[in-house]
């Protein structure tokens, strides 16, 4: 039995859990019997318990083809190329089926907003519906092989899709656009968007995880942080832990800033996770053999939220004990944010052979396995560090100089700090007499003699022969002239062994810092002042320079915003993607989205003679290019239909050739020939991805 979960409730349904989807309320469940439920959040029971389909051919116990919102129930049936849609309301009733596919459905998701819904089939299709009347806008560039899942990111823009051949698309909504094609080594079972959807967490079959940067389109980081086949997960509201679940019924939460695993804990069900959801501080698991566990996360009386604030690390570690998935909660951050002090003074605790008070300051932190990783390493090596620290208590500092020149990691001890400010003292000292006069060498050089045969000789000699050089150096920073003093230290590398140069090193880490924050804020004027500033500083000249161009870029899309020159903004969004995540940007966005819903109605009424007169100067606007282009089509296939109904006089192998050659010889335009008998047009056309004509804007395609 799990002891240190707090399970509230379990439900035992027939078949495997599928799908597990949250709404402002409730959670809507989906199984493999294709039956669907609500779980009323705030009594924690089932409501609505709905058997939609009866068959007998069940899809497999981690099919991903079922799904929900907070309106609608979506399911496929096995050996059927049709979608069900089911409408939530006081009951769950099927109300319509979308006939799209031409092979079995694969794989279904609800945009979180809920206003689309995407599905992906056995041949590689994926198709996008609205919700409100569930047509079918666009479908993504065909897939070489069955889709195994589809995803939404957090704002509804962007769509991933991953493909049984390792292959994987993202794809933005908002422009109709493919944004980024990647390829992993294994199928990925699942992925999703955070950190403002500039980047993918992505879990894969063979064990592995991966960070996918979006915008550059690049893999940051693989890791290997399971044991058994992950199935599926969910990311937390903070966007930094993902709880992931596995074939073998192991929870695994990982860091996903570091995509690293903080721990694991395997479940008392062993059947297997199939379903996994996050919501109002409660875990729901579903599993293979039709259980439904439900976790609560939620601080009673705010016992774990205090002892973290007041830094009480014993009692939020007893808690968490108790109740593991408080590390979910904000607050827990503590456990990260304080863990490199208590790691340096455990290391001090070691280099003193005070082993267990080490233990003791540590223990609490030690659930994180790589911080237990951490500590353990250094107290292996604690006869080392008593060694080290042992030589500094008895000045013997050549040979402690020596050892962190054998053994790194004594530089990022406190000893060593220790170490480095005894050589300062000295070396301020010394300094300070040969500025009284200089014939206090002999007393400067017997305040430096322990460090004669260390690294630090070179810097000694120089203060003995070229003190000018430290004064110098000194005047610079008085001056605040940091240009020329960098341009010092890196001519006389020996001036990086000094205290100053410490000091000035963190007075440049805290001025990025605030440079940072009045970005964040924005606060462009004080921005600026310190970015200036932090020109001088070459460790920070390259990225403060970055951030400049970044705020600048800002700054000028907000002042064509107020201009409104449409073109002007569109195209500065295009080149700084940055730009397109600004709440300004999204809310000038607004007027494209009210034109395109007028749009696209025309569109289906197969008008594409008023698409011009309402898309207007956005038709000259590259950013909406691709989503224009989309409504185009849908025009010219309703207008097609149209003209079917109608009887008039078409010369339908040109006006069919006219089609194929701008878009290809796609699923629409078959499907059309198809239907009507207009097969034979279609013999020698080009395929869907063959050679196309460049999309202009036209009335009509018909002849």
């Amino acid at each position: 039995m799990n002891k240190n979960i707090n399970i509230l409730n379990k439900f035992n349904l027939k078949g495997s859990i599928l799908s597990i989807n949250k709404t402002n309320d409730s959670i809507v469940v989906v199984t493999q019997n294709y039956q669907a439920f609500r779980i009323d959040i705030k009594n924690i029971q089932i409501k609505n318990l709905t058997t939609l389909i009866n068959s007998k051919y069940l899809p497999h116990k981690y099919a991903k083809n079922s799904s929900a919102s907070d309106k609608f129930v979506c399911l496929a049936e096995v050996n059927s190329k049709i979608i069900s849609i089911a409408k939530i309301t006081e009951s769950i009733n099927l109300f319509l089926k979308l006939k799209s596919h031409k092979s079995d459905i694969s794989a279904s998701c609800f945009s979180k907003d809920g206003n689309y819904l995407a599905s992906g089939g056995e041949d590689g299709r994926v198709h996008l519906y609205e919700t409100n009347n569930f047509r079918k806008i666009l479908s993504l560039p065909y897939r070489p092989d069955y889709i195994s899942s589809l995803n939404f990111s957090k704002d509804s823009r962007f769509l991933f899709a991953s493909c049984f051949n390792k292959s994987n698309i993202i794809f933005d909504t908002q422009r109709a656009k493919t944004i980024g094609i990647f390829n992993t080594n294994e199928v990925v079972e699942w992925g999703d968007f955070f950190d403002n959807n500039s980047k993918l967490f992505v879990i894969l079959r063979n064990l592995n995880a991966i960070i996918y940067d979006t915008r550059a389109n690049q893999v940051l980081n693989i890791s290997s942080p399971f044991t058994s086949w992950p199935s599926i997960f969910c990311i937390n509201d903070e966007e930094n832990t993902a709880i992931v679940g596995s074939r073998d019924s192991t929870i695994y939460i990982i860091n996903i800033e570091k995509n690293i695993k903080i721990f694991s804990l395997k479940l008392e069900n062993s059947t297997g996770i199939s379903a996994l959801c996050l919501h109002l501080g409660y875990i729901f698991i579903g599993y293979t053999n039709g259980e439904l566990a439900i976790i609560s996360y939620n601080d009673k009386d705010d016992e774990f939220k205090t002892a973290c604030e007041n830094k009480d690390y014993k009692t939020a570690a007893n808690l968490l004990d108790k109740n593991i998935f408080l590390s979910l909660l904000p607050c827990s951050k503590i456990f990260d944010e304080d863990w490199d002090k208590i790691l340096k003074d455990a290391i001090e605790l070691l280099g003193q052979n005070k082993i267990d008070e080490a233990l003791e300051i540590v223990e609490p932190f030690t659930k994180d396995i790589s911080k237990k990783e951490a500590f353990n390493f250094y107290l292996n090596k604690k006869d080392v560090l008593k060694k080290f620290r042992e030589l500094i208590d008895n000045r013997f500092y050549e040979e402690a100089y020596n050892m962190t020149l054998q053994t790194k990691f004594l530089t990022k001890t406190s000893h060593f700090e220790i170490l480095e400010n005894i050589w300062y003292k000295s070396f301020n000292t010394a300094k300070k007499l040969l500025e009284e006069d200089s014939a206090n060498v002999d007393i400067a050089k017997k305040h430096l003699e322990l460090f004669l045969k260390t690294p630090k000789k070179e810097a000694i000699m120089q203060l003995l022969n070229n003190l000018h050089i430290f004064r110098d150096a000194e005047n610079f920073v008085k001056e605040q002239k940091f240009k020329e003093y960098f341009a010092l230290t890196s001519n006389f590398g020996y001036l990086k062994d000094t205290e100053l140069y410490k000091k000035v090193l963190l007075l440049g880490e805290n001025l990025f810092e605030k440079a940072m924050f009045y970005e964040n804020k924005n606060e462009y004027d004080e921005f600026h002042k310190i970015a200036k500033f932090l020109q001088s500083f070459p460790q920070y000249k390259e990225s403060i320079t970055t951030c400049m161009v970044a705020v600048a870029k800002k700054i000028e899309i907000l002042n064509l915003i107020k201009q409104n020159k449409k073109y002007d903004v569109y195209k500065l969004a295009m080149e700084f993607e940055e730009l397109q995540y600004l709440d300004e940007f999204k809310a000038y966005c607004e007027e494209f989205n009210e034109i395109y819903q007028q749009a696209r109605e025309m569109a289906f009424k197969g008008m594409p003679e008023a698409l011009e007169g309402i898309f207007k100067d956005y038709i000259q606007i590259n950013y909406w290019f691709d989503k224009i282009e989309h409504t185009f089509k849908i025009a010219y296939l309703e207008e097609f239909n149209n003209k079917i109904k109608s009887q008039d006089k078409v010369n339908w192998e040109l006006s069919i050739k006219h089609y194929i050659n701008i878009f290809g010889k796609d699923d629409d335009i078959v499907g059309f020939c198809v239907q009507n008998n207009f097969k034979k047009l279609l013999e020698g056309e080009n395929d869907e991805n063959d050679f196309r004509e460049p999309f202009r804007f036209q009335k009509t395609l018909i002849q």
